[in-house]
């Protein structure tokens, strides 16, 4: 299976856990910058920075449900687990 960059920072950021989040690929897919998914979701830009680059690890289920709402997708589309066997 090969892996993008982002995916692979979230592998590496994950590690213990083994949860990846996927923002940066939907933002890249819908060609949308962090600002606007602030504006439209109410979440703050830092909130959505840390996500797109792998650091938050605390993710609340609205914010999830939020960027749900936003991207119309599922949340297979925003988080993976990969269990440590994969």
């Amino acid at each position: 299976m090969q892996l993008n960059i982002c995916q692979y920072t979230a592998i590496l950021t994950y590690n213990l856990t083994m949860i990846i989040i996927k923002l940066y690929d939907l933002v890249w897919r819908h060609k949308v910058r962090g600002y606007q998914i602030a504006e439209a979701t109410g979440l703050s830009t830092a909130t959505i920075s840390k996500l797109m680059q792998g650091e938050n690890i605390d993710v609340k289920l609205s914010t999830i449900n939020k960027l749900c709402e936003f991207f119309k997708c599922e949340l297979s589309d925003i988080v993976e687990y990969r269990p440590d066997n994969a």
